[in-house]
């Protein structure tokens, strides 16, 4: 820079009369804002909503006497109920005896199928493994 531009500048002095920087930044906030209001509309749409679910789900108390029978409100009637019995021994010996070999006797019954057969898994595979492994 040359010597009489720098010394012209170091003498400025801005007069603080003509601009108001407060005045400036709160218009050009104003002005950069969206003056649409339908945020409103779509904050009151979903309370309204809101309430309406909370109204319609609220649970509701029985008014006094609706324990009535047939009020919806009524409790159940109870049942009464027997206990199971014991299972009684058939009355057919040769059931019983049928039932005794069946349930006490597993050496008649088939070998499991696939036993004999059986591979061992190969192991897991983990991210640490080698590239190698993968391929293989």
């Amino acid at each position: 820079m040359s010597e009489p531009l720098a010394e012209r500048l170091s003498r400025f002095t801005p007069d603080a009369g003509q601009l108001d920087r407060d005045a400036l930044l709160f218009a050009a906030g104003r002005a950069s804002a969206r003056p649409g209001r339908r945020w409103i509309a779509v904050a009151g749409a979903l309370a309204a909503s809101q309430l309406l679910t909370l109204v319609f789900l609220w649970p509701r108390t029985p008014p006094p006497g609706a324990d009535a029978p047939g009020s919806p409100f009524a409790p159940a009637p109870s049942i009464a109920v027997e206990p199971p019995s014991p299972p009684s021994a058939p009355a057919d010996p040769r059931s019983w005896a049928m039932n005794r070999r069946l349930l006490n006797d597993s050496g008649d019954l088939p070998p499991l199928a696939g036993q004999a057969d059986l591979v061992p898994d190969d192991p897991p595979l983990r991210a640490s493994s080698p590239a190698a492994a993968l391929l293989n």
